[in-house]
């Protein structure tokens, strides 16, 4: 066991090195079995689903939840720094340092001579920073820039964006609308004629990641609130039959379809 108090701190500089005490103490010999087997790809995963916790905080404007998402967003983060600290107890210190020489070159209309009017403006300059860098696409793959693990939409909705930024999209939404019906009718032709079905719900799903990035939302988190309605939503269901004296198992589909469209009345 360890002696530990926490203490409320009144400074950013205070809470900031209670909480890395505090994660020092968990990963320690006497720490947390558990949180000593977490690996910086675990911790990683981890910080992707509080990112979107914190999200679903800030759409709903409540500052309790937000402050407590974004607490669990800082503890992962700080998590991995301690991770890569037990081998090199500079590398927290090489990234910031790294981030922050980072920052200050690619904003020159802030702290050089250039000028940015608007954020159009900005990019530019960001890309042709970038260039500079030698962050510029491979000549052999214009994509070499996306990383090989970004989840699965993201990376669709990135290759998306990556075209665009060249020129290759569609002049406005009507077109990505047609877009999106063609994939659904070859769907079904593959499935009448026997064709590579699955490659055709692959370019279902990239159509319909391309309507949501061409209008203006993300593909993961728009999918996250679906689930997270669908499950509510199936949870009155269950409810429902249970007031109801109703066995879900030999319940028939009509019987659920009239639960179902209750529940969605009661939301």
């Amino acid at each position: 066991m360890i002696d530990y108090t926490f203490t409320r701190s009144e400074s950013y500089e205070e809470a900031l090195n209670q909480l890395r005490t505090i994660i020092a103490h968990l990963r320690s010999e006497n720490g947390c079995p558990w949180d000593r087997e977490q690996t910086g790809e675990d911790i990683t995963l981890n910080l992707i689903d509080e990112a979107y916790e914190y999200l679903d905080a800030l759409r709903s404007e409540s500052a309790p939840d937000m402050m407590e998402e974004l607490g669990d967003v800082f503890l992962n983060v700080l998590m991995l720094g301690h991770i890569q600290e037990e081998t090199d107890d500079t590398f927290v210190i090489g990234a910031l340092n790294a981030v922050s020489e980072k920052l200050i070159r690619r904003h020159p209309h802030v702290f050089s001579s250039a000028s940015a009017e608007n954020p159009d403006d900005v990019l530019i300059l960001w890309d042709q920073m970038k260039v500079k860098e030698g962050k510029e696409p491979k000549e052999d793959d214009f994509f070499s820039r996306i990383p090989p693990a970004l989840p699965i939409f993201e990376k669709a909705a990135e290759i998306q964006h990556r075209m665009r930024k060249v020129g290759f999209d569609w002049p406005d939404a009507s077109g990505v609308f047609e877009k999106v019906q063609e994939e659904i009718r070859e769907v079904r032709e593959s499935l009448e004629e026997g064709g590579d079905t699955e490659e055709e719900l692959g370019d279902l799903l990239f159509s319909v990641i391309n309507l949501t990035r061409f209008l203006g939302y993300n593909p993961s988190y728009a999918l996250r609130r679906t689930n997270k309605k669908v499950q509510a939503r199936f949870n009155r269901v269950v409810a429902q039959a249970r007031e109801d004296g109703l066995e879900l198992k030999t319940a028939s589909l009509d019987q659920l379809e009239a639960l179902w469209q209750r529940a969605k009345g009661e939301a």
